[in-house]
C-alpha cells in the first residue's frame, strides 16, 4: 500500500469515528498529510454518499433518515464549527437559548469575534458577526459567556431576573481559582455596570476579587440596571440603581 492509499484509509477511518453530522474540512486532518490526497479522498467519499458537500471544501458526515441520507442542518453545522473554534463564540439570543435561559428562537444567529462586524448567510440562516473587545480564546470563552449574560441580562425577557442571577452565581461557583481570576481579568474589557454586578455577585463567592472590582470602579458613578438591582444584596453599596445616570 503506497502513501496515498494509506492516507485515504486513515481518512476513512477517522471519518467513521466522527459523530453523525460532523463538519469535515481538509483542516480536520493532520497537517503532515498530503492536502491533495485529502481533497481527492473527500471528493471520492462524497460521491460514495459517505459525506455530503455543504460548500467548497466543507463537508458533513451523512446521517440516515427514513428519506435517505441527509446532512446536518445549517444551525447544527454552525454550532459544531463555533464550538470547535478557539477565537469565536455565540452571543445574543442564540447563546441564551443554548444555555437554557430563554425559549426565544432568534431569527439571526450572533457570533462574537475579535476581527470585524458584518452580516452573512449560511444557507437560509442569517448570521451576524459581532466584534467584541475581550480576547476570545479557548480559555476565555467560558468566562466571556458569563460576562455576556451579565451585560445583557435585561434583554433575556422570558425568564425572571432572579433565575438568571442564580444561574450566573451557580456557574461562577463551579469555577476553580484560576477561572475566577480569569473572569476578573476579562471583566476589565466590559462596561463598569457589568463589573459592578459581577463584584456584587462575587461578594458572596470570592471576597478578595470582589474588593478588587470595587476598587476599580469610579466611586462617584452610579449604574442604572433596572430591576436587576432589586434582586442583588448591597445594591446601594455597589451604586446599582433601578434608575439614574446611565453608565
Amino acid at each position: 500500500m503506497d502513501m496515498k492509499d494509506k492516507t485515504a484509509t486513515a481518512i476513512g477511518k477517522l471519518i467513521k469515528e466522527m459523530p453523525t453530522g460532523a463538519v469535515i474540512t481538509p483542516d480536520s486532518f493532520p497537517e503532515s498529510w498530503s492536502r491533495n490526497a485529502i481533497t481527492r479522498t473527500l471528493s471520492r467519499l462524497q460521491k460514495q454518499g459517505v459525506i455530503l458537500r455543504l460548500q467548497n471544501g466543507v463537508y458533513s458526515k451523512s446521517k440516515e433518515t427514513r428519506l435517505g441520507p441527509a446532512s446536518s442542518s445549517p444551525i447544527e453545522i454552525i454550532s459544531i464549527k463555533i464550538e470547535q473554534s478557539e477565537d469565536k463564540c455565540f452571543g445574543g439570543l442564540f447563546l441564551y437559548n443554548k444555555l437554557g435561559l430563554t425559549t426565544q428562537i432568534p431569527s439571526v444567529i450572533e457570533i462574537l469575534n475579535n476581527k470585524s462586524s458584518y452580516n452573512t448567510k449560511f444557507g437560509n440562516t442569517q448570521i451576524r458577526y459581532v466584534r467584541i473587545r475581550p480576547k476570545i480564546t479557548s480559555q476565555t470563552k467560558k468566562v466571556i459567556i458569563i460576562l455576556e449574560v451579565i451585560k445583557n441580562i435585561k434583554l433575556i425577557l422570558d425568564i425572571e431576573i432572579k433565575t438568571t442571577l442564580h444561574w450566573i452565581t451557580k456557574a461562577i461557583k463551579a469555577f476553580d481559582k484560576n477561572e475566577k481570576k480569569l473572569l476578573f481579568n476579562v471583566s476589565a474589557d466590559y462596561p463598569p455596570r457589568v463589573c459592578a454586578i459581577l463584584g456584587n455577585i462575587l461578594s458572596s463567592i470570592d471576597i478578595p476579587l470582589s474588593n478588587k472590582l470595587m476598587k476599580g470602579l469610579n466611586q462617584n458613578s452610579v449604574y442604572r440596571v433596572g430591576s436587576v438591582a432589586d434582586h442583588l444584596k448591597d445594591s446601594k453599596k455597589w451604586k446599582l440603581l433601578t434608575s439614574g445616570p446611565k453608565q
